[in-house]
């Protein structure tokens, strides 16, 4: 079964889509550290298409889909925003010094090692990114 959450585009919105993974949270089940690495790599993602996705325009709809069977749960989020996927950017030199290290990136390989998988694709004018992670 799938549980749905539609968002707008606005940094506040984040409090809801909190209460939304912390009702989900107690319905499959999950443990602490599992929960706090699903939120951390969930609002990581979520922030960037508020931030990114839409750069001119307010009151538009992020949509995040969240299934758990098998003991892995996935997580779909889908915008309409600009062409954009994440996974495309270069892995962070993590051997340089905070100075040295351009801005940028560390979000989404935050979120690769958080999870078990991350994909993206576009479709029909949709970015839609997934995320699974395996909970045994």
């Amino acid at each position: 079964m799938t549980n749905t959450l539609i968002i707008k585009n606005e940094l506040e919105q984040l409090t809801r889509l909190y209460a939304f993974l912390d009702r989900q949270a107690v319905t499959y089940g999950l443990e602490e550290l599992q929960l706090m690495q699903v939120k951390l790599a969930l609002e990581e993602a979520v922030t960037n298409v508020i931030l990114y996705a839409y750069p001119d325009k307010k009151d538009q709809d992020i949509r995040i889909d969240m299934s758990y069977e098998n003991k892995r749960l996935t997580i779909v989020i889908t915008d309409t925003g600009t062409d954009f996927n994440p996974l495309e950017r270069q892995e962070p030199d993590l051997t340089l010094s905070l100075e040295e290290r351009p801005i940028g990136g560390l979000g989404i390989y935050l979120v690769k090692q958080l999870m078990t998988e991350v994909t993206y694709s576009r479709s029909a004018g949709k970015n839609i990114l997934t995320m699974t992670k395996d909970m045994h």
